[in-house]
C-alpha cells in the first residue's frame, strides 16, 4: 500500500456477494439496474443495488406470513404484493439477517417438478416508465 492513500472500502453489497459464493446461486447484472443480482436456476431472486440496499425475493405468500416479524427488526421493509423484502446492509448484523432471507428465498423459488406456475413480480427498485 501506497503511503499516504486510504483503502479502498468496501461496500456491505460487496461483502454479500463474497458470503454466497459457495451457495447455489449464479452472480449477474440485476434486471432493474443498477446492481448486481444472484440468480437461482436463472430467476433472480436476490438483487444488491446501489446505497447497500438488498431485495430477496421470498414470494408473496411467505413474506405475507413473516411481515409483523420482519418489519419489527426495525431494518426491512416490504413493499406490498411483491413477494419481495427491502433490507438496508449497514452493520454485520445486516448481513445476517440477509443470510437468512436468502435462504427462505431459496427454498420458497426452488424449482418444482413440471413447468412453473409461478408468477414473476417486478423488483420494487424498477420506476414504472411514462409513456
Amino acid at each position: 500500500m501506497r503511503r499516504g492513500r486510504r483503502p479502498r472500502s468496501v461496500s456491505y453489497a460487496e461483502l454479500a456477494l463474497g458470503r454466497f459464493r459457495d451457495w447455489p446461486l449464479t452472480a449477474c447484472r440485476a434486471d432493474c439496474p443498477p446492481g448486481r443480482a444472484l440468480s437461482l436456476d436463472g430467476r433472480q431472486i436476490v438483487h444488491l443495488h446501489q446505497g447497500n440496499l438488498a431485495e430477496v425475493l421470498l414470494t408473496e405468500q411467505v413474506a405475507r406470513r413473516l411481515t409483523e416479524a420482519l418489519t419489527a427488526s426495525g431494518r426491512v421493509a416490504i413493499p406490498p404484493d411483491t413477494g419481495w423484502v427491502q433490507v438496508h446492509l449497514d452493520t454485520e448484523s445486516d448481513l445476517f439477517l440477509l443470510q437468512s432471507l436468502v435462504s427462505l428465498a431459496i427454498k420458497a423459488n426452488a424449482p418444482v417438478q413440471g413447468p412453473s406456475r409461478r408468477a414473476t413480480t417486478a423488483c420494487p427498485h424498477v420506476r414504472p416508465t411514462r409513456a
